[in-house]
């Protein structure tokens, strides 16, 4: 047998470079670009929505610790407008600073709970006024008091919240500015 000898195939020489191709990456990035455009009107939605529970979970949270107090210590209590507000003066029933739970004891108070917001959500009390008392046997005083939480911006109408207190103390979360 004889042995048949091949040249070897003449191969071309040609220096790769680990990476991406700039087709590869426009590609990319423009599909990114697209992603982002998509999702961003719907994150805004939703990190709007958490703000909004997020405050009216914690007011009824402490309206019920500090019914809850007041009935177990005996003692009236107030939950009232936060005084620690850097804005503008706000008009009565306004609540967008925050909230303190305070023990009243003559002429003196002692805060219990400080709840500051950052005044990115809007709070307001329905009729307005800045505190409610709480009495002895854990009730609100005030009757018939309608808390409304929204964003500030106009376009998130359906991030809506109002939170009712009807004359019994009983508190409910509706969604959207009424009661009704």
């Amino acid at each position: 047998m004889t042995a048949m000898h091949t040249a070897p195939a003449f191969k071309k020489s040609r220096l790769v470079f680990p990476g991406f191709t700039l087709m590869e990456m426009l590609t990319v990035l423009g599909l990114m670009a697209t992603l982002v455009s998509v999702a961003t009107p719907w994150l805004q939605q939703w990190v709007w929505r958490l703000q909004v529970e997020t405050v009216v979970q914690s007011w009824s949270a402490d309206l019920q610790a500090a019914r809850l107090q007041a009935l177990r210590s005996g003692q009236a209590l107030r939950l009232q407008r936060s005084s620690h507000c850097q804005s503008a003066p706000l008009v009565n029933g306004d609540w967008r600073c925050g909230w303190q739970l305070l023990k009243t004891q003559g002429n003196s108070n002692t805060v219990l709970v400080n709840t500051l917001l950052a005044g990115k959500v809007l709070v307001h009390i329905s009729p307005a006024q800045n505190s409610l008392d709480i009495n002895a046997l854990g009730e609100p005083v005030a009757g018939g008091l309608r808390v409304v939480v929204q964003t500030k911006n106009s376009q998130a109408a359906s991030l809506v919240r109002a939170i009712c207190i009807n004359t019994a103390g009983r508190l409910r979360v509706m969604k959207g500015s009424t009661c009704a």
